[in-house]
This record gives structure tokens, sequence and C-alpha cells, in this order.
């Protein structure tokens, strides 16, 4: 039972941990003491060590705990079904036949389900119905893998399924078809099975019309909104990377003005790949000559300037879901030259927890980047307490966590840093899947070990149930930090989609599934979800928000899916219309039904307007899919880019507050903010901040509330509209930054 309360005891790492760490240490100590230039040997070291631990963990995974390691298990249960005896064959054959499925074989699958089915001859009824659900899933997952993944296009996997989205490999669907028919003239209530029998049809190109009437899904459910429609531009690009799921950091990591795309894939072998942004048009995979070579796996992956010299930095997070998971996270050092060094070791930051999230705030004002690690506790017995490491500013960091009591056992899948009071000192809000949600507000102190977090159990924002990805965003421009949580209901009896599809056919299922809490002004939320439009099931994983038309107003994007093969929903896409309300706008191209995780905004082309990076794939061996990457369509309203430089604080000014104030062409003025991060939990947004201003006329002034303490506010004025301006902390002149403007080629669909 995975504990369900959160606790404040300090609990030590395990023996392995702190054995593994000695010896880490040991092997520095002597190593740098009988070499010369002991600094750059120790941390290339530790970089090789890293390398090594993480190849060993590949190597000695055990599948009944790493649920990705589908090819072991299969082979594992395929050694105890050559010495079972009769009577417990068929269920072995059962498991092996699952495993095989979910590693990605699935013609080998298909043939052991059909021997299974023709063993119990032939006969759909209760006890034998999962067999023919899975050999249906069989058929379709063929006919994705056929079609949607190795011959993908621009359109394949984006439902309603049409023009070369429709699969030229027929035989997959068809033979799904027929196994749904069979299931849904026994079971017509089977609205899992229902939904799929629509997709095999769709997949045909044979939707809705060849569809039984009484297993058509309603059409108007597919329909889309207005006529903006983003290009899929990945597959053009070289950036179309297939593996399972993952984290994106979408940033500037070489300095050249141009964004650049850092991944991380989840599988315990799967590389971490580097594509510099070329500022022709073009992307080059530069993985092994950024020194990424064996840094691999990582759920998630998030970035900052954590040394203060000017380039980002990246962290990898690893583990998550996984029991026993004590794999560690990596810091990776961008060392300016194109190049990252795993520096984990060296900075004080090597631990061995489960965990995908984390992240970067100046919590202390002392204008450096600390981090915030929320880890996952299975079971009491064998707790991960979360970690709060103070950023020494000497390249090392200290873990304060259990002296400032925010050592939570908890489940935790979110962390997410904001500044609920506007008083200058980052906040923290904690997603927690097992538990209620909880939110830290930084009251100060006399020194980093005295600092104090007040738990705020009466905000209001302990929801949703069973939570997962969440942030910090000001949906409605009213300058406080607002929080938006989203549900991950673990039903191990249905790990299927059907919730939602009921939810399609008008039947609003029970359950607690996403939260959005409107800030009240004084450390209080109200939770005004419904009537903004967002009481739906998502199943999100992975999620960001942006400015889809540079109107000014926030909206969000949704990564979506469950492990389950069968759970095949789209992404969603929600429209915010100047704070009242969100439309969901997903059927505009963006409803593609691949599991969605990592999800990155940010403007790629440098032409004004944001463009959206997500990284596909389950968490299943054979569950592997391909990025995608939109390129936004553009609009006709202004923006306006700014990159804060922080002074006496941290040095991409991370936490800071800004306040755009406009006018239109009556004079009537409107206020725009946006605090400077990477956005989302669970996929990292370039540090550069991508302002839509609607139809303004000017801009009246930009106003920086900088993340320090005592720091006062610059104001700055005669600023130009449809810009990319540098503002210094301390400077009031905003200086212009030349950024490239890239054509990715329209006509490479």
């Amino acid at each position: 039972m995975i504990c369900a309360a959160t606790m404040h005891l300090p609990m030590p790492r395990s023996s392995f941990s702190r054995l593994l760490a000695g010896v880490s240490a040991l092997l520095l100590f002597t190593y740098c003491n009988n070499q010369p230039d002991t600094a750059k040997i120790a941390v290339a070291h530790g970089h090789s060590r890293m390398v090594a631990i993480l190849d060993s963990i590949y190597k000695n995974a055990d599948p009944r705990t790493c649920y990705i390691l589908n090819s072991r298990a299969a082979e594992m249960i395929l050694k105890q079904l050559e010495m079972a005896p009769p009577q417990n064959q068929p269920s072995l054959k059962f498991n092996y036949a699952f495993q095989l499925l979910k590693a990605g074989k699935t013609e080998a699958a298909t043939v052991h389900f059909s021997e299974l089915i023709q063993q119990a001859g032939d006969q759909l009824n209760d006890q034998t119905k999962v067999l023919y659900d899975m050999l249906a899933l069989c058929y379709l997952r063929l006919g994705e893998q056929q079609n949607c993944i190795q011959t993908h296009t621009p359109e394949s996997c984006v439902i309603p399924i049409s023009g070369e989205g429709i699969y030229k490999m027929t035989a997959g669907p068809e033979n799904a078809i027929k196994v749904y028919k069979r299931i849904l003239d026994a079971y017509p209530d089977d609205v899992q099975s229902r939904w799929l029998l629509n997709l095999a049809y769709m997949a045909l190109g044979q939707w809705p019309d060849a569809v039984p009437r009484e297993q058509l899904m309603p059409a108007d459910i597919f329909k889309n909104k207005g006529d903006t429609r983003f290009r899929e531009i990945a597959i053009s690009l070289g950036l179309d990377v297939r593996g399972t799921a993952g984290g994106v950091c979408m940033e500037d990591f070489d300095g050249d003005g141009n964004l650049d795309l850092f991944l991380t894939k989840w599988g315990l072998n799967e590389p971490t790949r580097f594509f510099r942004n070329n500022g022709d048009g073009t992307f080059s995979e530069r993985t092994a000559e950024a020194n990424l070579t064996g840094l691999v796996a990582g759920l998630n992956a998030i970035h900052a300037d954590y040394d203060n010299d000017g380039d980002r930095d990246v962290f990898i997070l690893r583990g998550a879901w996984m029991i026993g998971g004590t794999h560690p996270n990596s810091l990776l050092r961008n060392n300016g030259d194109g190049t990252f060094t795993d520096v984990t070791i060296e900075a004080g930051l090597l631990s061995f927890h489960p965990t995908q999230a984390a992240d970067w705030a100046d919590f202390d004002g002392d204008g450096w980047l600390d981090l915030f690690i929320g880890n996952e506790t299975y079971t009491p017995q064998q707790p991960h307490p979360c970690e709060l490491y103070r950023n020494n500013g000497d390249g090392t960091f200290t873990n304060l966590a259990p002296q400032i009591g925010v050592d939570f056992i908890a489940f935790i899948k979110a962390v997410s840093w904001g500044d609920v009071n506007n008083d200058q000192r980052p906040d923290v809000y904690l997603s927690n899947l097992m538990g209620p949600n909880i939110l830290l507000i930084n009251r100060g102190g006399a020194s980093p070990e005295t600092w104090k977090f007040e738990e705020m159990t009466n905000a209001g924002v302990g929801n949703p149930e069973n939570s997962f990805p969440g942030f910090f965003f000001d949906y409605n421009n009213d300058g406080f930090d607002d929080i938006f949580a989203t549900s991950f209901v673990l039903n191990q009896e249905d790990p299927s989609a059907a919730p939602f599809i009921n939810e399609w056919l008008g039947q609003q299922p029970e359950g607690d599934w996403l939260r959005l809490y409107r800030n009240n002004g004084n450390e209080t939320f109200t939770d005004v979800h419904r009537s903004l439009g967002l009481h739906t099931i998502t199943y999100a994983m992975g999620h960001n928000f942006w400015d889809i038309d540079n109107d000014g107003w926030l909206d969000i994007f949704l990564g979506t899916g469950k492990p389950d093969l069968r759970a095949l929903v789209p992404n969603r896409v929600f429209h915010n219309l100047q704070g009242k309300r969100f439309e969901d706008i997903s059927m505009n191209g963006f409803s593609h039904i691949q599991k969605g995780h990592g999800v990155a905004v940010g403007d790629l082309d440098n032409d004004g307007d944001q463009d959206v990076y997500v990284v596909v794939g389950g968490a299943l061996e054979g569950d592997a899919a391909n990025n995608i990457l939109y390129e936004n369509p553009g609009n006709s309203n202004h923006w306006v880019t700014l990159l804060p430089e922080g002074v006496n604080c941290n040095r991409d000014a991370m936490g800071a507050k800004i306040k755009v104030t406009v006018s239109d062409k009556s004079g009537a003025r409107r206020q725009i903010w946006a605090t400077v991060g990477t956005g989302g939990s669970f996929g990292s947004s370039s540090l550069r901040q991508e302002i839509g201003l609607g139809q303004a006329r000017k801009i009246e002034s930009v106003e920086v509330q900088w993340p320090k303490p005592g720091v006062p506010n610059t104001i700055y004025t005669n600023v130009p509209m449809d810009k990319a301006l540098k503002l210094k902390e301390g400077n009031s002149v905003p200086e212009i930054v030349l950024l490239k403007n890239i054509s990715f080629g329209k006509g490479n669909q």
C-alpha cells in the first residue's frame, strides 16, 4: 500500500545509497590526490561514474519491479512456462503473450492469444472475453505500429483520422474490426471496445459510413473550433524522435539566439539526445558531440542556470513509477562550448530515490538557484523523503529539507515554485498522487538552516484526488499566481479509458478529475474549474501553458494517456477566453492519440509566436511513438519577447514577475502578467518571456519585480512592440536583441 499521508520524518538514505556514495567519494578523493589538475579530473571521473551507474542499473534491473522491461519479463515467464504442469500453463501462456504485446512483439502475441482462444473452444463469454479483448488489441496495435508509427506522416494518429493519416497497410484494423464486432454483439455496452471499433474504421478511411449505427460515436465530438490549425513539422526537421515516455527542455543552450531541444526517454537504455537549432531552418543532432553518450534514461528534465555563468544547465529525473526505483538523478553542467558534463557527484546531489518531479527557485534570496525534488514513496517501509537542496554558490548543494521540515514522505508527482503573495519569496506547490496536495508559503528566516515554510492546510488547494501534473500560472491577469492541477486515477480493475469515452457519450463520470484554483490574493484559493468550462477527464501526464494566439491570455496544452495500450485518447488544448472561460480546441489538429508526456513551448523560428514540442510514447517497452512539433501558423496580434537578466538576483531572474501595460486604439489600458520560469511540471519551456499583446496600439510600460526581497522593481518605458528585448536589473533602458527569423519550409509537410 502506498503511503497516503504526508509525514515530516527525516529519513536516512538506504544502506546501498550510503555505500555507493561513500565509495564514489573515496574514489574521487584517491584519484584527486594522485593526479595533477585535480578539479577537472574529479569532474571527469564523476561523469564517467554516473555513466557506469546507469549502465549497471540497466543490466541488473528486475522486470518484476521495473515494468518497462517487458522483453525480460516475457523471457522469465517463458522459462516458467516450459517447466510448469499442464494446469498452470494457460495462465502463464496468457501472461507470456501479454508481455510480448507490451514489448511491441505484436505478431507473436497475436499467435499466442489466438491459440488460447482455440484452446478455450472459441467461445466468447465472461471468462474468455479478456482473450478476445487482447486479440483485438493486438490487431489494432499492429496497424498502429505499421502505419501510425513506423511509416508515420504529419496526420498520423490525429483524430478524426483522415488524409495521409489513413492506413496504407490495412490488415491490422480489418481484423480488429472483426473481433470488436463479435465482442460488441455479445457486450453492446462495452464502451472501450466501441471506441476502438470507431478508431479502426477511421484508420481505414471508412468512418463514419461503415460503422454499425448502434456503435457509431457522435460526429460532433470531432468538430474543430475555428480555422486555427498548427502544422506538425517534426518529420521534415528530423525531430520525430521515436521512443517511450520522456521529457523535453526547449532553450538556447549554445547562446546563438536560437532555441534548441534537449530530450530524454524513460527506457533504462534509451539515450538522452540533443538537437541544435542551426538557425537556417534545420536542426542537427549533437548528442555525441555534447558528451551525452551513456547518460541514458529520464522521465523528465528541467533546465536552469544554476551556476550563474550565462548558459543553461539541465537536471534529469529518474526512477519514477518504479517499485524500488532508487535511480540517481543527473545534474548536467553546460560548459559553454557545446558540451555538458555530469557533475551530480561533485555537486553533492547524488541520491537514490524514484522521482520525476523537481523545480528550481532561489528560496533564500541569495542570488543562487536552489532545487526542490519531490520523491515517490510506495510503502511506509521504504520511505523516500522530499529533498530541498540549497545552492552553496560554489558549485555544490546541501540538502536542508530535514532541518526546515519539508522532507515530506508522500507520492509527489509535481513540484512547482510560484509567488502566491507577491513578497518576492518563492512558495512551492506539491502535487501528491496518494494524498492531499501541499502548498508551502515561504516565510523567510535569519539563515538558510532556520528558514520557515508554512504548510497552508486551509488554503483550499488539496485536491484533485490522485493528483499528477500541476503548475502556477496567472490565467486571469490579475497579478496573482493561480494553480492548475489534474488527476490521474489508478484504477487497477479497469485501466482502460472507459470513463473518458463515457464522458464523450454524455455520461459525466463521477470523480475529481482536475482543478483550477483562483488566487484570492490573501493566501487562499477558490476552485473555479467548473465555471470556467474545465470539468472534464483528461488523463493528463505532461502539460504546459502558452499563449496560442498572442492575445495575452494563457492557454493550456495537455499531453494525455495511460499506460494501458487501449487508452488511446487525444491530447487536449484549452483556449483561454479572456480569463472568463476555457474552450476545448483539441480537434484543431492537436488531438494526437499516442501517449503525450513532456510538453515545451517557445518561439523556435523567432517569428513572435510560440511553437510546441511534445514527447510522445508510453510507459511500456513496446509503446514507442514519434515526438511531434507543432509550428504556430501565426496571427495578427502583437507581441514582445523579454529576456530578463538578474544582477543581485539569479542570472536568468527565474521567479521574476513581469507586468506589461498596453493601450489599445481607443486608449483603454490593460495589464498582461508573466512569471519567468520553465512553465509546467512535465516539460521545460524556454526562459524567454514570449508575451502576446493582442491588438495593442503601444506598450505603455514594462515593470519587473525581481525575485529577491529588497531589490526594487524596474520600470521600462519606450518599449517597442514585436521585438526581443533584454531587461537588465537596475537598468531602466531596454536593449534590443536581434533574433534571426527562421523559415522551416512550409512546403515540407
